[in-house]
């Protein structure tokens, strides 16, 4: 019989509520979705309505994100993990698959890392969390600024100042509407830039990836920086099951295409060995 559901709920868990939409049969493997460093759940909206029609989907708020309300500051990796965990085990979900994006792919991998039982394997769009190779380049400063908001201020005073000296209004206008769009995402800032570089640095999975059993499949911007798309790879290598693919994340029909064919061929793999016992 096939329980077909559209809804959205919350849930109170110990850090604090956590909002998501609900997708798809109860009978079909179960999706959850974790999204991007600078987004929340409506990022998989047009991915989830293809994959509704085989999967049982979840797209989660992350703690500190759209309409998930945290207790406490959210500050690290590890409080989004067991936030997770907590939200796996409170709806009694079984047999999951992870799909994450960036952030969310850190998340997800360092969860199944820590807890893999109920974990079948996991989708990882662009991830993060392998390296900070872009710290030294846009982290310290980034840091700074958003320690010291007067100086922002100042800083910006400054440019529109010399930008009326020359024909800088447009740059101005783009540097003022980047740092508004940072505002809008405190978890984020958070986790990444109010913290010390070794406290970022522990939560990185490089040096624990050997430990990694389950399959794992990258999917990678073909857009993205060289350093973003290096790390991609550098996943790859790491974790013995894993699988890369180069791809335009333009296309929600491609990405759903692509997460959908990577679970039927687990859940056919799986088929085949039950079948064997028997």
């Amino acid at each position: 019989m096939n329980h077909q559901i559209d809804r959205i709920s919350r849930i109170k868990l110990s850090a604090g509520s956590v909002f998501w939409r609900e997708a798809g049969s109860r009978d079909n493997p179960v999706i959850i979705c974790l999204h991007g460093s600078w987004h929340d759940g409506s990022q998989w909206a047009e991915i989830v309505k293809p994959l509704s029609q085989n999967f049982h989907c979840f797209t989660l708020d992350l703690l500190g994100y759209g309409n998930s309300k945290p207790i406490s500051t959210v500050n690290s990796i590890a409080i989004e993990v067991d936030c997770l965990a907590e939200f796996i085990t409170a709806l009694k979900l079984n047999s999951v698959y992870l799909v994450g994006h960036s952030l969310g792919a850190w998340i997800g991998i360092s969860h199944t890392l820590k807890s893999p039982d109920l974990i079948r394997g996991v989708i990882a769009i662009s991830p993060e969390g392998y390296s900070l190779n872009n710290w030294n380049k846009y982290g310290k400063f980034t840091k700074y600024i958003l320690a010291h908001p007067w100086l922002l201020r100042l800083w910006m005073m400054g440019l529109r100042a010399l930008s009326s000296l020359s024909d800088g209004a447009i740059w101005v206008e783009k540097t003022q509407s980047h740092w508004q769009f940072f505002q809008k995402f405190p978890t984020t800032c958070q986790i990444l830039f109010s913290r010390s570089r070794r406290a970022v640095s522990s939560e990185l999975v490089a040096d624990k990836l050997g430990q990694f059993r389950l399959p794992l499949y990258i999917l990678q911007d073909d857009r993205d920086s060289p350093g973003t798309i290096e790390q991609s790879k550098a996943y790859t290598r790491a974790v013995r099951h894993a699988e890369y693919q180069s791809i335009s994340t333009q296309s929600a029909q491609r990405i759903a295409e692509e997460i959908s064919n990577f679970i039927i061929g687990i859940e056919a793999q799986i088929d085949r060995e039950e079948l064997d016992l028997w």
